[in-house]
């Protein structure tokens, strides 16, 4: 009788043990995947960042091949360059802006399922370790229960 109590409470401690390095597991695995999900963010900010400073030597490039052609037009005794320019230069600084800003949006967006990655990750961890506390308390109840019925 005394072997059973004594079987019954290794079980529970075996099993708890178990569920608690599975809690372990699913925290490190929450945190390794957060950490991607921010290293694809920076990733996808610094690629943004980059795309816009494309943007804006092209924007310069082509104001200057705008300024060129006007130069060479009859545009340049109408008056109406400055305003043409105006048009482009808004043009192609807001396709910059809207480049950049989308990069943003998209970053941030990778940085909350990093962080809701986590999140969830260590609350199913503490999920985990409470059951295995259970566990373990039911392995020695029941062992405890074995001993009062003998």
């Amino acid at each position: 009788m005394i072997t059973l109590a004594a079987t019954s409470a290794a079980a529970g401690a075996a099993s708890a043990s178990a569920q608690k390095k599975s809690a372990e597991a699913t925290r490190q695995a929450a945190d390794a995947n957060a950490a991607t999900l921010r290293n694809e963010a920076d990733l996808q900010k610094q690629t943004g960042m980059e795309n816009a400073k494309r943007m804006q030597q092209d924007t310069t490039r082509q104001m200057g091949e705008a300024r060129l052609d006007a130069a060479q037009s009859s545009l340049l005794r109408e008056g109406s360059v400055p305003i043409r320019e105006q048009a482009l230069a808004t043009r192609l600084q807001t396709r910059i802006q809207d480049e950049a800003a989308e990069a943003m949006r998209n970053a941030q967006s990778l940085y909350n399922r990093a962080n809701m990655e986590q999140y969830t990750g260590r609350a199913n961890a503490r999920a985990q370790k409470t059951s295995a506390m259970g566990t373990l308390l039911s392995g020695f109840a029941q062992g405890g229960n074995t001993l009062l019925k003998w």
